[in-house]
């Protein structure tokens, strides 16, 4: 009996210490780079994975205003990613880029990879969230990514 205590004792302190679980949540609404505005949101809600997989948005301020006041409640634990990064340039048009967005864009990249490798996770090289980030052109469309709980109002 007292085998069987010591080995669900030793069981659970070890599975505590070395569980992972995140929730967090950081924005700034208003940077300037020139005379451009954007605003960068980053939202992580993990448990147990070393990998924190992570998708990677860019659209306008508009969008972005909307997504970051939604992705939490939009958020189901049972996701295929577990980190969401979006970036939210005043006047950006997919279409149509400039040099001061590719400025911005860059600028959010090596964020990125600098919290990756701050915080021990598998490092993104520059390529990779290259051909990984998302253009969205309005914030119903993060649902075609995000397995969501609701529906965007």
């Amino acid at each position: 009996m007292m085998k069987i205590i010591i080995f669900i004792v030793l069981y659970f302190t070890s599975y505590s210490i070395l569980a992972q679980n995140i929730k967090l949540e950081i924005v700034d609404y208003y940077k300037k780079i020139d005379s451009a505005e954007y605003g960068t949101y980053q939202f992580a809600q993990a448990s147990y994975s070393f990998s924190r997989a992570t998708l990677i948005f860019i659209t306008s301020k508009e969008t972005f205003i909307k997504l970051t006041t939604k992705i939490p409640s939009l958020f189901n634990k049972k996701q295929e990613y577990t980190d969401v990064w979006v970036l939210g340039i005043k006047g950006f048009d997919s279409k149509i880029s400039s040099k001061c967005d590719s400025v911005i864009i860059e600028k959010f990249i090596q964020d990125i990879i600098k919290y990756r490798n701050d915080n021990e996770l598998p490092p993104y090289s520059k390529e990779r969230i290259e051909k990984s980030k998302i253009i969205l052109s309005k914030a119903d469309d993060i649902c075609n990514y995000l397995i969501c709980n609701r529906v965007i109002r």
